[in-house]
């Protein structure tokens, strides 16, 4: 009888270490997720060579997809890739110029391409030479320079590499893209053949290694390299994991195992390595779509990644302001892409954009950092909540004003106070059967959203967050 009650406290013992691990993960989780959380607004930043050909090839428009996929769908030989991108000398980049654009937004975190999936090295790197110090006239690495900067202006710094694919180093993969998506090819045919029969390939040059020999010699090394060389990383973003294998994604996890800080996104290599949030690409997700994760919404001010010399369609500020108060209302980021030109300057238009932006950040910002979901959807706009200690408010961010100057609300807490955010004005609240009405003003006191905050008596139960979920969304290329 004493060997199983020992046997019995024993197994208790186990079972109380276990519940004490699982909690401890838990906490680590959200403590490690806490500032991601709390900032909700990042700046995306798509660079490279690709930038001095702006969507234009032998004089023609890239058909289709964004400006930094044109070495792949206009298959461009790798010599003749290289060349061009000997010439790559951004003489006016400023890192402090970006920086400070990023805060005067209400940015609170910067994610930079520093390889995409034309292999070239936006950093010295002793894995390749192909890298900005080593292969260009401009010799200087820029990440350092945006490390410095970021430190200096407390910007949070997060960097994305193409682990997979690697069109200029042998031995990446490549997705396959037909040569209608780039311009007319007289010789379509024969490359489409040729890219069909050798896994997307379109260069010899580019098969001259295995993947296996890419991911130890170039993958591996230079994430060594961005884990070691420029301080704190606060995010890596991965992106396209074509032909990545689980073998390939331990390597890479193996490396960022000796950095639990750093946040990574789901895209290592699917399903097995879910990283800590979900990506949907350029487009507000259903809320049904991304319920209890941890997930962040990326996409362009215009129409491409990368600089396109040739962009005319660019978002409306009304439509990026929106679109950050819908992200934030279904607990999301907002990653907002801009491209730089070759010469190192952010385009005008989304420096026009971003200012604007930051404007209505100004005076509205509270309702936008350090909330959750609500899961309230008004019709006339939407309802984002933040948990004080004591008590939670409510953001009623309104897109559509009633004329009437009645806003229809309807929630079962106690309301302490209702407040415009724009003037600090305090606001009537008439209660009714079916809720509640606040007077407004006739007008609405902003063009794009007028934000009412609204503060409960009590705090609302904790909505719980999953973030191993295995939901995925599409990885886009356009």
């Amino acid at each position: 009888m004493k060997k199983i009650m020992v046997f019995i406290i024993l197994l208790s013992f186990i079972f109380s270490l276990h519940a004490q691990k699982a909690n401890t993960s838990t906490v680590d989780q959200d403590k490690k997720m806490e500032w991601w959380r709390e900032a909700k607004f990042g700046m995306f930043i798509h660079w490279g060579p690709y930038s001095i050909l702006g969507g234009v090839y032998k004089g023609h428009n890239q058909n289709r997809g964004g400006a930094e996929w044109i070495m792949n769908r206009c298959k461009i030989p790798v010599a003749e890739y290289q060349q061009i991108t000997k010439g790559f000398n951004p003489t006016k980049y400023d890192a402090e110029v970006w920086v400070k654009l990023a805060k005067e937004a209400g940015m609170k975190y910067i994610v930079i391409t520093t390889k995409h999936h034309d292999g070239f090295a936006m950093f010295k790197s002793n894995a390749s030479k192909y890298n900005i110090v080593d292969f260009t006239v401009y010799n200087k690495d820029i990440l350092d320079e945006l490390a410095k900067a970021c430190r200096k202006h407390k910007m949070k710094l997060g960097f994305y590499y193409s682990q997979a694919q690697d069109w200029n180093n042998p031995g990446g993969s490549v997705a396959r893209k037909l040569m209608r998506e780039g311009w007319p090819n007289p010789d379509s045919t024969r490359i489409d053949a040729y890219t069909e029969a050798n896994k997307g390939y379109w260069d010899p040059a580019q098969q001259t290694a295995t993947m296996d020999e890419y991911i130890d010699k170039v993958s591996v090394p230079q994430i060594k390299e961005l884990l070691t060389n420029y301080g704190d990383v606060a995010v890596l973003w991965w992106d396209t994991p074509t032909q990545m294998t689980d073998a390939f994604a331990e390597k890479i996890s193996a490396e960022l195992a000796k950095y639990p800080q750093i946040i990574q996104n789901d895209r290592l290599k699917r399903p097995n390595f879910p990283g800590d949030y979900k990506t949907p690409e350029g487009r507000v997700p259903k809320a049904e779509d991304i319920e209890g994760v941890d997930w962040e919404t990326c996409m362009n001010i215009g129409s491409s990644w990368g600089f396109k010399s040739w962009e005319n369609a660019w978002k409306p500020t009304e439509v990026l302001v929106r679109n950050l108060i819908t992200i934030a209302a279904r607990g999301g980021n907002y990653l907002l892409n801009v491209g730089p030109t070759p010469e190192g300057e952010i385009p005008e238009p989304s420096v026009t954009r971003l200012k604007e932006m930051g404007e209505w950040m100004k005076i509205n910002g509270e309702a936008i950092y350090g909330t959750q979901r609500s899961l309230i959807f008004p019709t006339w706009g939407e309802c984002i909540r933040k948990d004080n200690k004591n008590n939670t408010i409510l953001y009623l961010c309104v897109f559509e004003w009633p004329s009437d100057g009645k806003l229809y609300f309807n929630i079962d807490s106690e309301v302490k106070s209702a407040t415009l955010l724009q003037n600090k004005k305090t606001l009537n609240i008439q209660k009714t059967t079916d809720g509640m009405i606040i007077d407004v003003p006739t007008k609405s006191p902003d063009a794009i959203a007028s934000v009412i905050k609204l503060e409960l008596k009590e705090k609302l139960l904790p909505l719980k967050i999953v973030s191993n979920s295995v939901k995925t969304f599409e990885i886009l290329d356009l």
